[in-house]
């Protein structure tokens, strides 16, 4: 009997456009296991494309696997414990089994703890899998087979490590097999090696790689990349954290890449001390166009604590290098490091920003984290840090939960703000107009952690301006003038003169703002990618087709404009370049500039525009903002909103927005509704306003057990842990995902026993897992 092994790729933070979600391991593993006469395939469950239940559990019906197979890091592994039960649920006799590197150095003892999974699969996974299914297959004793932990009985079963294969190209490629799913892609993943060879103090790889790297061979490399250019895929991300690791060997497989592969490009990671500029000129010629160096911290001291010593003076030399050989730079960095103070950190954000790195991509900096097999999580307290005391499974590392000797766990925390508060798309979203609420509530919802950072309140007034909120954005920019004169943003924000924008009845020019509907046709055929509703746009910035904006020109209110234009290229819809494009326009409203010429001015504006637009289930779904200024100027003008949805909303903008005592007031405008304000509550609770829910629910004058539950949470949330855990110790709401994870969060909080840790964490897999077993049904 053939084994059939399904493989279930799990990652929750990168949609399935990223190249974060080919599944790599995996497939290499599938690929080992059909080259020795197995079968099996792959599914993915990813941030914007989830799997289905149902979709499982066609899987599990048409693949009839003996095993399933998962990648498990920290945070994913929740998820697939969950995927692991739902498949234990359909199919009781199919074998669960936990590889990668949460796994490797994962205490077997974490069995009893998963009890849906059966075996963690320890070192290669090519070799671990082949030689199960082989043992699944013809029958001799699991035991006999190296890189197992599983339980038999009561007992841990460890059978050994599973060493790989010296030459990787032992190894059959995936892509040249087409076992991946490349849909949506444009750029692939590529490993050219294997292990590290190095020491870091905050890494398992060279642990769990004995120190020694593997490679493929260049000529598998380049076939692999030919065969995947021939598919379309013309862009590519070298993974491998050892690219560099043989000066020549890398040089001949950049000119193999320029011989064989030419007109791609690639991302890649390689040793500052190794580059010079006749380097960088090969690496640009092959088609580099991101090169990451390791910086971590920008600190001697901390880097020699963490054993990795940098020189940098020369790095800061060989990033302006790559930057004048056109390549982009990014920087790896962590904060929370042993003998690391919060203003070093803060010295690394400096590094950074001084060495003009832009801080996206992989130079967007995250807390170290203590992983099993790293020598920090081995022994913390020669590193001076100390975990948290939680109670926590065993299938879990301390990961984030601790702080230093020299850092609090608020410093921290405040770091990792600060981090995102620099990240290049906070800024551009903030110009754009994009995410504006989602931005606003980061600021608002963490000001006292922020209040020394003038980039906050820069983004807030930005934010402000955007949505007509002159007052509040006049505030934010006193403060920074009166707290911050000197930084060098706080000039270029209050240097005026500002436009603002009011509703007007003249045509439209230059200069002008407009509201407007759109649809595109092609041969009567409506164009998706041609269609908005409620768009807005200033004419004259060059934000629109130009042609398009020429029809709108001496346009009214409430004016309709039909016309033919040829499709242009260069705006990224290569489908219609040179088509006729039938548009059909409805212009809302035009709206004239107004030009306020300094920040206090600003404050004391009265302009209250009063939109003519009453589709609010339209605003709401295609533009939030002018939802929002429509819902505020009603509720300005005394006319609070009618429909309940819209109240709703209403309170939930101002909360993100900081403006408490206005979501408040409009509470109170629907006091004499008890199930409204059981809403309001939650509301209130989401946006980090815990004791303003608890007064909220005090008036509802009931005490029903969802009430009860919001109130549970709030009293958790303003770390008032015992009285929320007497409030759900006996509660019963079944199959209520909510109250069981909040009963899972205290007991890891309260430091409870494992078992009733374990007993809660059962009764939210299973409330999950009903829910998945449901949604199967539908």
């Amino acid at each position: 009997m053939s084994v059939n092994v399904l493989f279930i790729h799990v990652n929750l933070l990168a949609p399935l456009e990223s190249p974060d979600t080919i599944p790599i391991s995996e497939a290499t593993i599938l690929a080992h296991l059909i080259d020795h006469g197995f079968s099996g395939e792959i599914l993915g469950d990813f941030a914007n494309s989830p799997l289905k239940p149902g979709a499982m559990a066609e899987a599990l019906r048409r693949v009839q696997p003996l095993a399933i197979g998962f990648t498990a890091y920290q945070e994913n592994i929740e998820q697939i414990r969950l995927w692991a039960r739902f498949a234990k649920k359909m199919s009781p006799a199919v074998k669960i089994v936990l590889g990668g590197p949460q796994v490797t150095f994962m205490p077997a003892e974490a069995l009893r703890h998963m009890p849906e999974v059966d075996f963690l699969g320890r070192g290669e996974g090519e070799e671990v899998m082949l030689a199960l299914a082989q043992a699944l297959t013809e029958g001799p004793d699991v035991a006999q087979v190296p890189g197992l932990s599983f339980l038999q009985g009561d007992e841990v079963i460890e059978t050994g490590p599973a060493y790989g294969a010296k030459h990787l190209d032992t190894y059959a490629s995936p892509y040249l097999m087409d076992l991946i799913d490349l849909t949506g892609k444009e750029r692939a993943v590529m490993l050219t090696s294997r292990g590290c060879s190095y020491d870091c103090a905050f890494c398992y790889t060279p642990r769990a790689s004995r120190k020694r790297v593997r490679f493929y061979s260049i000529e598998r490399i380049i076939d692999e990349m030919k065969h995947l250019k021939s598919k379309g895929i013309k862009a590519f991300w070298f993974a491998d954290t050892n690219f560099s690791v043989s000066r020549s060997r890398l040089g001949a497989l950049l000119e193999g890449i320029i011989k064989e592969v030419p007109g791609i490009s690639f991302w890649c990671q390689t040793r500052y001390d190794l580059v010079d500029r006749e380097w960088l000129s090969l690496l640009r010629r092959a088609g580099a166009n991101n090169v990451a160096y390791g910086l971590e911290s920008a600190n001697p001291a901390v880097l020699e604590r963490i054993n990795k010593p940098i020189d940098l003076e020369r790095l800061s030399e060989v990033i302006r290098l790559t930057q004048e050989a056109g390549i982009h730079v990014e920087l790896f960095s962590m904060f929370g490091l042993p003998g690391e103070t919060f203003d070093q950190a803060l010295g690394t954000l400096a590094f950074v920003k001084k060495n003009r790195v832009a801080i996206d991509g992989n130079s967007i900096s995250q807390q170290a984290h203590l992983f099993f097999g790293t020598p920090m999580n081995d022994n913390p307290e020669a590193y001076g840090i100390h975990p948290f005391r939680r109670t926590r499974p065993s299938y879990l590392s301390v990961c984030r939960d601790y702080e230093t000797d020299t850092m609090s766990a608020d410093e921290i925390r405040r770091m990792s703000l600060v981090w995102r508060l620099n990240r290049d798309d906070f800024s551009e979203d903030a110009h754009a107009g994009r995410n504006l609420f989602h931005r606003a509530a980061f600021i608002t919802q963490h000001r006292g952690l922020l209040a020394d950072r003038p980039e906050a309140l820069c983004l807030l007034a930005r934010i402000f301006l955007a949505l007509e909120e002159y007052v509040a954005a006049s505030e934010c920019m006193r403060q920074l003038s009166e707290a911050f004169p000197e930084d060098p943003a706080v000039p270029e924000l209050l240097h005026g003169p500002f436009v603002c924008f009011k509703v007007s009845q003249k045509t439209a020019r230059p200069g002008f703002k407009v509201i407007y509907d759109c649809q595109g046709k092609v041969d009567g055929h409506v164009v998706p990618v041609t269609c908005g509703r409620f768009q807005e746009a200033i004419l004259g910035q060059g934000t629109l087709l130009p042609e398009f904006e020429a029809h709108l020109l001496g346009t009214g209110s409430g004016a309709y404009a039909r016309f033919d234009m040829i499709f242009p290229e260069g705006y990224g819809q290569e489908d219609l370049v040179g088509k006729v494009v039938t548009f059909r326009v409805h212009v809302h409203h035009t709206m004239e500039p107004v030009s306020v010429l300094s920040f206090e001015e600003l404050g004391k504006l009265s302009l209250h525009n009063e939109y003519a637009l009453e589709d609010m289930e339209g605003l709401r779904q295609h533009n939030i903002n002018l939802y929002y200024r429509v819902l505020r100027e009603s509720d300005v003008r005394g006319r609070p909103p009618q429909q309940m949805a819209d109240c709703l909303m209403l309170m939930n903008l101002y909360l993100k927005l900081g403006f408490v005592d206005r979501a408040a007031a409009v509470a109170r405008s629907v006091s004499n509704n008890p199930m409204t304000l059981t809403h309001a509550a939650h509301i209130f609770r989401m946006n980090a306003e815990p004791q303003r829910a608890l007064d909220l629910l005090e008036k509802t004058g009931q005490n029903g057990p969802r009430k009860r539950l919001i109130r549970a949470q709030c009293l958790f949330d303003l770390n008032r842990l015992a009285e929320s855990e007497a409030m759900v110790k006996d509660m019963e709401l079944p199959n209520d995902m909510q109250l069981a994870a909040l009963q899972v969060e205290l007991a890891i909080r309260l430091c409870l026993p494992i078992e009733t840790f374990l007993e809660r964490q059962e009764a939210l897999l299973d409330a999950r897992s009903q829910a998945m077993l449901l949604d199967r049904a539908q």
